[in-house]
């Protein structure tokens, strides 16, 4: 099984990216986002412990499923929820590949401020979007400029690195 980590800041189109790409593998492919909403936000240790377990949790259901690539979309950063992944992916046995999707401020605040999840969503993810520095600091992670993509386009960047290293036994045409 392969898990396709795509991570970035709040509001840069990860859960939207994962569910286009899903459709572009020719393998039972599934997407899953492990960034929970939860009130009061507060984003430290147990938060980091509710994604792992999210993924510890979902992964093996899917593999008895029969899928052979799972999309996993949240903020997965080094020194917050990427050292609980990545221990997860080895104890399943689970291929992991990271992207990382990039934006400056001014078009994640416009694509935040276009979500429909309530002021106190809006603000507490434009208080967050500096952890898009933090993005090229995963280990090996594959990193995607998407401030002037579409979501098609940037799907498609994704879809081709997939392709290429993958092949289209496992990945239709990327485009």
């Amino acid at each position: 099984m392969r898990a396709v980590v795509i991570t970035g800041a709040p509001g840069v189109g990860k859960t939207r990216l994962g569910h286009q790409l899903v459709t572009r593998y020719s393998v039972p492919a599934a997407a899953m986002d492990c960034d929970p909403i939860v009130h009061p936000w507060n984003g430290g240790e147990e938060v980091y412990d509710l994604m792992a377990a999210s993924v510890r949790a979902v992964l093996p259901v899917y593999r008895e499923w029969g899928a052979r690539v799972v999309i996993v979309t949240g903020v997965v950063l080094v020194g917050r929820a990427y050292e609980r992944f990545h221990k997860v992916f080895g104890e399943l046995g689970v291929h992991p590949v990271y992207y990382g999707l990039r934006a400056d401020a001014e078009a994640l605040a416009v694509r935040i401020e276009g979500d429909t999840g309530g002021r106190y969503f809006v603000e507490g993810r434009l208080a967050e979007r500096h952890l898009d520095a933090e993005v090229a600091d995963v280990p090996g992670v594959r990193l995607i400029d998407t401030t002037r993509l579409t979501l098609l386009e940037a799907t498609s960047a994704v879809a081709a690195l997939e392709h290429a290293e993958l092949g289209p036994e496992w990945l239709g045409s990327p485009g």
